[in-house]
Formats: C-alpha cells, sequence, structure tokens
C-alpha cells in the first residue's frame, strides 16, 4: 500500500493497540509497571474518576452554603457573590475552547491536570482565612465601658452609655478591612474555572471509549450518582463546619449564638481539596487507551459509528496536527443543526443553574432556618433526588440499547414533566413583620407621634445600635432587627446560650425572645421539599440519556470538540450570567442593607420576600420553557440513521467491512449534516 499501512491488519482488532505499549499501559514516562495493569480497568477508572468528581463538586457546592457566611466576614452584596461565580465561567469558556482538541489524544493527564489546578484554586481563598480579621467582643477590643459584663456587651443588647460615633464601634469595621482579599476568591475562581474543563469535556469521551452503549448508561449513570451526591453532602459538612468557630478557638464568651460568630468556613474547601490533589496523580497513571476499549472499538466499527484507522488517527494525532485541524474541527460541529439546538437548549438550563447557588440562602429566608438546619434538610432532600434519578436513568439505559434520536425524545419528555414540579417554591412560610420597617415603633408603642417605620426611633436613639450584625428577636408578634434595635437592656442565659431578653423599651411587652416570629412552618417546608425533590428526580433521571446524545449527536473524531464548544457556550451564555441576574434579583428586593463603619453599604440582611419569590418563580419558569422547546426541536432535527461520514481515509476500508455493515454504512445519515429526517 502507498502508506506502508496494513488496513486489513487493523481492521481485524488484534493489534490497534499493541503498537505501543505505551498507549495502553498505566503508568508515567517510561515508568509502566506490571503490577499496576490489574488497575487498569473501565470499572476500577470509573471507580476513581467518580470519587474525583465527589471532592470537586465538594469544592464548588461548599462555597453555596458559605455564602451567607463570606457575604457577612467579606462586606460582599450578592452582586459581587455573582462575580465570584461568573469568575469561574469566564475562565472554564476559554479553557473549553482552548483545550477541546487537545484533549482527544491524551485524556487522562489532560484530566489530572486539570484536577491539580482545582486544587490551587481551592486553596488560594481558603487561604484568606489566615489573614482575615474576625469580630471580638467590644469588651476585648478597647471598649469604653469595662464595667459591662461580656455576657451584656456580647449578645447585642442595648448600651446606652458605649456609643460612638454614627452609632458604629471601630470594631465593627472589620468586614470594611477584610474587602481586600474579594479579589483572592475572584482569582481562585478563574483557577478553578480552568482546572474544571478538562475532567468535564474529557471525562464523559473517555468512558464512552471503554464501555459498550449499554454499560456506558450505567456507568455514567453512577458516575453522576457520585458526583452530584457530592452537592448535598458538601451542604451537609458545611453546616458541621459552620458549628465550629473559624480559628477553632472562640473567644472568651462567643458562642454559636453571639452575633460575633463566625463559622470555620474554610475547612469545607480545604479538605476536600487534599482528596483532590492525591486522587489527580492517580488518573494520570491511566493510558491513552485501555486494553478493553478494543472490544468496544469493535462494537462501534460494527455499528458504523467509527473506523480502526480513525482511532489509531486520533490517538496518533501530533500537536500541531491538533491545531491545525482544530477550526475545521469547530466549523464541523456548528454545521450541525440538531446538536445546535441540543446546546441552545441547555443554555437556558444553566442559566437556571446559577439559581443554585443561592438555594441554601433562599431556604434560610423563606423558611426561617440557621445555617445547620439548611444544610442537613437541603442536603438530604438532594441525595435522594440526584441519587434516586440517576439511578433510574441508568437502568433505564441498561434495559435495552436504544436509539440516540429515541433518547432525545425521552430527555425532552423529562424536563417538560419537571416543569410543574419546580413550583413547589412557591409555597413557603408567610414573611416576617418587621419593627421599624413594615411598621414604625410610635404605632407599636401608640405614641401620639406618627412616623414613616426607620429601624432608629425615640424608643432606641440611645442604644448605639447598627447593623453591621443581623440578630433577629421576637415580642411575640413582631420581629425587630436586633435586640439593641428592640431596646432590651438585659439578657438572660441558660447554660451559655440565651433564653430571653428583658427590660426592652421598644416592644409593647417590654420583653423578647431571640430568633424571628412565627416559627418554622415545618409542614409547609416538608410539602415544598417533597415536590421540588420529585422535579429534582425527574430531571436527573434524564441526565444518562443526554450524556449518550451527546456522544453520538457527531462524529467519533468529533466528540471532544463537541464536548468543548458546549462547555464554552453553556458557560458563556447560561453559566456565566446566571449569578448576576439572580444576584440582581436579591439584591433588588432587600429592604435592610448593612451599613459598613464609613458608611458605605455593605451585604443585604432584610428582603422583601413575597415580591423576590414571584420574580424568582417568573424567570425560572420561562428559563425552563426554553429548555423544553429547544430540546424538542433537536429531536425532531436529529437524523433518524446517524452514523459516521464517509471519509476518504475510510474508503481503503470498505472491501474489509460484511456487506451488512456495508450497507449501513452507505445508506445513513451523516451525524454532521443530515437535514431533518422522518419522525419516530
Amino acid at each position: 500500500m502507498p502508506d506502508g499501512t496494513d488496513y486489513k491488519k487493523l481492521d481485524t482488532h488484534d493489534s490497534w493497540d499493541d503498537t505501543d505499549r505505551k498507549i495502553t499501559q498505566m503508568g508515567y514516562l517510561g515508568w509502566r509497571p506490571r503490577f499496576l495493569e490489574c488497575l487498569n480497568k473501565p470499572a476500577i477508572f470509573t471507580t476513581v474518576f467518580a470519587i474525583s468528581n465527589f471532592f470537586m463538586v465538594m469544592s464548588y457546592g461548599i462555597l453555596s452554603m458559605i455564602l451567607p457566611t463570606l457575604e457577612s466576614v467579606f462586606n460582599l452584596n450578592s452582586k459581587q457573590t455573582g462575580v465570584i461565580l461568573m469568575a469561574n465561567d469566564i475562565s472554564g469558556t476559554v479553557a473549553a475552547l482552548v483545550i477541546a482538541n487537545y484533549c482527544s489524544a491524551r485524556k487522562t493527564r489532560w484530566i489530572g491536570m486539570g484536577m491539580f489546578i482545582v486544587v490551587i484554586a481551592t486553596i488560594i481563598p481558603a487561604s484568606t482565612t489566615l489573614f482575615a480579621e474576625y469580630p471580638q467582643p467590644r469588651n476585648h477590643t478597647g471598649a469604653t465601658n469595662p464595667t459591662l459584663t461580656l455576657e451584656k456587651e456580647s449578645y447585642g443588647v442595648c448600651n446606652e452609655t458605649n456609643g460612638s460615633e454614627n452609632g458604629v464601634d471601630e470594631s465593627e469595621g472589620y468586614a470594611v478591612r477584610n474587602h481586600k482579599y474579594y479579589w483572592m476568591f475572584v482569582f481562585g475562581a478563574l483557577l478553578q474555572g480552568f482546572g474544571a474543563a478538562p475532567p468535564g469535556i474529557a471525562g464523559a469521551t473517555y468512558m464512552d471509549e471503554i464501555f459498550t452503549q449499554k454499560q456506558f448508561g450505567i456507568a455514567i449513570s453512577l458516575l453522576y450518582v457520585v458526583s452530584f451526591i457530592g452537592y448535598p453532602v458538601s451542604m451537609l459538612t458545611g453546616a458541621v463546619f459552620l458549628q465550629y468557630y473559624v480559628t477553632l478557638d472562640p473567644p472568651e464568651g462567643v458562642t454559636f449564638q453571639s452575633k460575633e460568630w463566625v463559622g470555620a468556613w474554610w475547612m469545607g474547601m480545604f479538605f476536600p481539596a487534599i482528596a483532590v490533589f492525591i486522587l489527580s496523580f492517580f488518573v494520570m497513571l491511566y493510558p491513552r487507551q485501555m486494553p478493553a476499549a478494543k472490544k468496544v472499538l469493535k462494537d462501534k466499527i460494527r455499528r458504523g459509528i467509527t473506523t480502526v484507522l480513525e482511532k489509531k488517527e486520533e490517538l496518533g494525532r501530533s500537536l500541531k496536527e491538533i491545531t491545525v485541524d482544530m477550526i475545521p474541527a469547530f466549523k464541523r460541529v456548528m454545521k450541525n443543526k440538531a446538536l445546535s439546538c441540543l446546546i441552545v437548549g441547555d443554555i437556558f438550563l444553566f442559566l437556571q443553574v446559577g439559581a443554585y447557588s443561592f438555594y441554601p440562602k433562599i431556604y434560610a429566608l423563606i423558611f426561617r432556618l440557621d445555617s445547620k438546619q439548611v444544610g442537613s434538610i437541603l442536603g438530604i432532600t438532594n441525595i435522594v433526588g440526584f441519587g434516586v434519578g440517576l439511578i433510574a436513568g441508568g437502568l433505564f439505559m441498561r434495559w435495552k440499547e436504544w436509539h440516540p434520536k429515541r433518547l432525545q425524545l425521552i430527555y425532552s419528555i423529562l424536563t417538560l414533566a419537571a416543569t410543574p414540579f419546580a413550583l413547589g417554591m412557591l409555597l413557603y412560610c408567610p414573611a416576617n413583620t418587621y419593627a421599624g420597617v413594615d411598621i414604625s415603633y410610635s404605632e407599636i408603642l401608640d405614641s401620639s407621634q406618627m412616623r414613616d417605620p426607620t429601624l432608629i426611633g425615640e424608643c432606641n436613639a440611645d442604644c448605639a445600635c447598627t447593623t453591621a450584625f443581623y440578630q433577629p428577636v421576637c415580642d411575640g408578634n413582631l420581629t425587630y432587627f436586633s435586640p439593641c434595635h428592640a431596646g432590651c437592656m438585659d439578657v438572660e442565659l441558660y447554660d451559655e446560650k440565651v433564653t430571653s431578653y428583658s427590660n426592652c423599651t421598644c416592644t409593647e411587652s417590654r420583653a423578647a425572645k431571640p430568633g424571628n416570629c412565627g416559627g418554622e412552618c415545618t409542614s409547609t417546608l416538608w410539602l415544598s421539599l417533597a415536590i421540588t425533590t420529585v422535579s429534582t428526580a425527574i430531571t436527573f433521571a434524564g441526565f444518562a440519556p443526554h450524556s449518550v446524545v451527546y456522544q453520538r449527536i457527531v462524529s467519533e473524531t468529533d466528540r471532544t470538540t463537541a464536548q468543548g464548544l458546549r462547555q464554552c457556550l453553556t458557560r458563556i451564555l447560561g453559566t456565566l450570567p446566571s449569578p448576576i441576574i439572580f444576584g440582581y434579583i436579591l439584591d433588588s428586593n432587600c429592604i435592610v442593607w448593612r451599613t459598613n463603619s464609613n458608611g458605605d453599604q455593605g451585604n443585604c440582611w432584610i428582603y422583601d420576600v413575597d415580591k423576590f419569590m414571584t420574580w424568582f418563580m417568573v424567570v425560572q419558569i420561562i428559563l425552563r420553557i426554553m429548555t423544553v422547546i429547544f430540546y424538542f426541536l433537536c429531536w425532531w432535527l436529529f437524523p433518524e440513521n446517524c452514523v459516521v461520514p464517509e471519509e476518504k481515509n475510510q474508503m481503503k476500508l470498505s472491501k474489509f467491512v460484511n456487506e451488512n455493515d456495508s450497507k449501513k454504512e452507505n445508506g445513513g445519515e451523516d451525524c454532521d449534516s443530515a437535514e431533518n429526517s422522518a419522525n419516530l
């Protein structure tokens, strides 16, 4: 043959992976010991990769759990936390464009390097805890009245003799001084987005090469089950870590109920990073192509999805060849109409995903929960929703070998079916009525002098109250911003926990208890969670079919390119603007802002819950409807008989393919250029 390649030998599938042992054996460079081959199996790789994803998702998910703490400690508003989340997507978009083609040959190396970058990206923001200032009881920071007891000063009651100019104590300016570390969180998010791109692009593609389609369905489902469970587990662990003081040694007299309490937010970022660091080296041990991939390749050749020559060219391309083919590859996949509709549908889906980062904050707001309760409740319900949905999807894929077009129809129907259940979030506790916000103190005290609601009134004007800390108390009917704003002079403790406040000049009963009014409305909470958990389970049941569709909607060599294009567009048009959109919805419905010691506006403390939830659900439902529309369009445009295009270099192989496969290949439609075909 002119090029010296024995195509007949290649087509017997006997030596495609034997030409270079470096391609199939585990190890680094020239070190490829035999004992590692017992680990060179698809199931073991999937287990390692799934555990790696679990810890990476934990490092992402913990951010949503600690957002309220970060906003308080670093003086951030919802828009600024949205910028942190957006930075992740900016770098992820650039990374997806650059490395999509390069990942195709050495997938495991890219995955491992990406994991290592994620570790660095997680450690950078976590390290700010070494430099940040944290609040101290004022009589530990040079207060002018040392005769006050620690208990009275620490628990935020009215202090008529310890006011400072503008009612702000200098010790409460710690958050303003910490704000300079905000950019370390942004930089960490930029690195994290870059590091997360290779596992996201190359992981599923590598698994598609080592599992048959039936096996791939259950394998990808198990991968998603383990990975996505990392998100609710991060909420559970975050809730636990926040019960420890940030320095692990709280100042004297500061307890979990004290206004100066700051949970150990950094621990939830640090421990997953250690696990990912160790696993990154293990993942990089895996070869370019597993020995088990031979059987999968035979099956793909039989079904006309790829050829031996195409696979060898994919594995053997040089960096120069990959670079030259980058633009043509993107052009090929962008001409695929079905793929374009699928990606647009995913863009609208990922626009919704940005709201998930705010879910712990939203649930704490609408159901009056603390950080421990939010983490536990959302963690458990998300594990159920993710787990049931993903396992059901995997078993469905295991049942039979589905045509990709039918899988897209099934996924579209599941997405439509999940939409009404998303309305479960409209069931929430009645909003609190706040003294000084919804009703004036003069109305509460039946004063003849009526004034518009304001947090500072005649009854607490001499208390030196600030909005630096939010510490709600209830007099039985109304919620007050803090015991200081309620005018409470004394605090009663039992076992170092606040039981009540007394001698309150702004309350009708002259007393108050810690916490919001109204209780937790438990029945409404669990009904809302049950409905939204059903929505989660139905949605995630379609993830395994969705993954298979992405692997079959383009030719074999264009899979990583398609994944890269998907990540790029869904990030830049979906997850990138999403946190900004929902952060804006939150902030635009703020009623009471934090006022810093320099007079600047900080984070929001009290929201108009009814108005916020209305806008939140309107935006969510619109995005879901658009997602469903484009998913159905993808199904409509999906070619009925999707096989790879007949390339010139494959013509040499045609005489070695059996007659039936040859007919299928000649009669099939081109995945990248097929127009609308007959409906199912």
